[in-house]
């Protein structure tokens, strides 16, 4: 297991910040990749972000109705080892 950030994805070259509309996953939850984990609103569009890994979701740090730049740590997940 490898402890990995989730992070607020760019949509789009002009995107600098997204709303956190709600999350999808609670900690303890197990995802797989490409799984939903949040929703987030850009200004053009609201979107789902997709888990990058296989894992376990072990902290939750963004919260919902607030806004976070591109880049910025939401949460952090335990990702499994690809064999």
């Amino acid at each position: 297991m490898a402890k990995v950030e989730i992070n607020m994805p760019r949509f789009g070259a002009q995107m600098k910040e997204g709303k956190i509309l709600n999350w999808m996953v609670s900690v303890g939850d197990h995802v797989e990749e490409d799984d939903g984990l949040l929703e987030v609103k850009a200004e053009k569009m609201d979107a789902e972000v997709e888990s990058l890994y296989t894992g376990t979701v072990i902290e939750i740090i963004a919260k919902e109705g607030e806004v976070y730049p591109v880049g910025a740590v939401l949460g952090y997940m335990d990702a499994e080892d690809e064999d």
